[in-house]
């Protein structure tokens, strides 16, 4: 039925173009009509401008096909739907990204020396860091107890004991030399737990406040502690990470640091034995020994590896991340 009105607006259209004068052989000619077949009232044959003829204006089957499709695109005259092509976007170009050294977190042991109620709150901020992996406090509280720490070569051996019965890297001494008063430093004194050296000294200091408001008082250790507490962490981000061989079993090591200080199954480490502490520095490693490859883990804080590189390795000997 639509081709069928179609083929009368053609026809309505053509006519118009001598539409004040009776058709003649000299106006108009007969052809074929190209929808003849299409509809069953169509005429055999229809009229046309010879004008259009001699012109090459579309006739015959080319008129039909264009104004088929424009009616089959819903409206008379209307140009026929067009295919859009797939728009190519070239992929943005992306920097190479540098492979980022693996993190290992220390085990830190904090202690107060005196009795100024600095290490719970300074502890808990430091634990909310995420920095470090923090002893439990009983221990570090029970052993120091029977420490004498008066003095830093006291201090370092303690530092030691906490590394050889603990496994910790860092101990940290929190002490109040003045007291609790507007102006005086709070300090924290760190050592590394393989050499006994102390690796730094922090201080921040207390602001104005009336030491008869226990309040504003409670305020100014709160800042001031958490200032010493970005220190710390700034300190514990430089700190190397060494851990110690427990156990050997053939080419298997197992080692006193896994999941919790955030090891990564497949990583490679150095072997390491010995090494000192060098003043005012640190610790430094011995000779290097050979590398060992995590391949899994023992209990919350261990893992094992095997021997990818060198021999002989030894219980105490250490590793450290590459």
């Amino acid at each position: 039925m639509r081709i069928a009105v179609f083929l009368s607006l053609i026809s309505f259209f053509l006519l118009a173009g001598c539409a004040a004068t009776k058709p003649t052989e000299e106006c108009y000619v007969e052809i074929e009509n190209p929808g003849y077949t299409m509809s069953p009232n169509a005429p055999p044959t229809i009229w046309v401008p010879k004008s259009y003829v001699e012109s090459g204006v579309p006739r015959g089957s080319e008129l039909v096909k264009q104004g088929y499709e424009a009616v089959k695109g819903g409206v008379v005259g209307s140009p026929a739907p067009q295919t859009s092509q797939p728009r190519v976007v070239a992929a943005p170009s992306v920097a190479p990204v540098a492979p980022v050294s693996p993190v290992v977190r220390n085990r830190v042991a904090v202690l107060e020396i005196g009795k100024n109620a600095l290490l719970m709150p300074f502890s808990e901020m430091l634990k909310k860091t995420g920095s470090a992996i923090l002893l439990d406090q009983s221990q570090v509280v029970l052993l120091g107890r029977y420490a004498a720490l008066a003095t830093q070569t006291e201090r370092g051996t303690f530092a030691l004991r906490l590394q050889e019965d603990y496994g910790a890297n860092l101990v940290i001494l929190l002490n109040a030399p003045d007291g609790i008063a507007p102006g005086k430093a709070l300090k924290a004194e760190l050592y590394e737990c393989l050499g006994g050296g102390l690796v730094r000294t922090l201080e921040s200091s207390l602001p104005n406040f009336s030491e008869n408001d226990p309040a504003a008082k409670s305020a100014a250790v709160s800042a001031t502690l958490a200032n010493l507490t970005e220190q710390t962490k700034e300190v514990i981000a430089l700190l190397p990470w060494y851990g110690k061989v427990v156990s050997v079993e053939g080419d298997r090591i197992y080692i006193n640091a896994g999941k919790e200080a955030d090891i990564r199954l497949g990583q490679m480490m150095k072997v390491y034995r010995g090494g000192k502490a060098v003043q005012g520095l640190g610790f430094a490693p011995g000779k290097m020994i050979g590398t060992v490859q995590v391949s899994g883990f023992v209990g919350t804080n261990g893992a094992y590896g095997i021997v990818k590189e060198g021999s002989g390795v030894q219980v105490s000997d250490l590793v450290a991340v590459e």
